[in-house]
């Protein structure tokens, strides 16, 4: 999709307390600039961007807070895509930002959307922040710890705990996440804990 904007966009930067109240899912982190014509690279809180595709065209339907925590701006998101090659970064353009300095400007923000504007998903799969901070227990009622991280591997994600516990998302070891009750149930095998 190719749009042509011919004045400036609005680059209107706000501080705290009049930060949305509603906008509490983060959907992504702005990474850097992308080329000349203010495309930004953006690193997903999930990893296929079903939490962003409903923002594509609605105006005001992301809010960018600065890493300081005071500044924010409204961002319209116009496209996403990911790039093809290996490993490749998923690229946004915004109404708002039209060059690289725009870009640039919001460069290591995190993105914003309100929970009920967020794509729902089938029975069984889960947006990352839904996950972080699961209690991992073993069908066994060992604990493994907090649920820190989502790794995106090519073949599976894996689940990181603050015990440094690494388990595959993959049905043969997770046997229930119970998003309600923080609480993810993983086949307790050999080797996942050293004690």
């Amino acid at each position: 999709m190719t749009q042509t904007l011919t004045t400036e966009p609005s680059t209107e930067v706000h501080t705290t307390p009049e930060f949305p109240a509603d906008f509490t899912v983060l959907a992504a982190y702005v990474t850097r600039a992308h080329g000349v014509s203010g495309l930004s690279k953006l690193h997903l809180m999930s990893g296929d961007g079903k939490s962003l595709d409903p923002m594509i065209g609605k105006s005001s339907g992301i809010v960018a807070l600065h890493p300081d925590g005071v500044n924010w701006r409204r961002l319209t998101l116009l496209s996403l895509r990911k790039q093809s090659q290996p490993k490749g970064a998923w690229v946004a353009r915004f109404r708002e930002n039209v060059k690289r300095t725009h870009a640039e400007d919001v460069a290591g923000w995190s993105l914003f959307i309100r929970e009920k504007d967020r794509a729902a998903l089938p029975d069984g799969e889960f947006y990352v922040d839904q996950l972080i901070g699961l209690k991992i227990v073993s069908d066994t009622g060992r604990s493994f710890g907090t649920l820190t991280e989502v790794i995106t591997a090519p073949a599976n994600d894996v689940y990181v705990t603050d015990k440094d516990v690494m388990v595959p998302a993959v049905p043969d070891f997770i046997l229930n996440i119970d998003v309600e009750n923080q609480i993810m149930t993983v086949r307790d095998v050999p080797g996942l804990l050293d004690e």
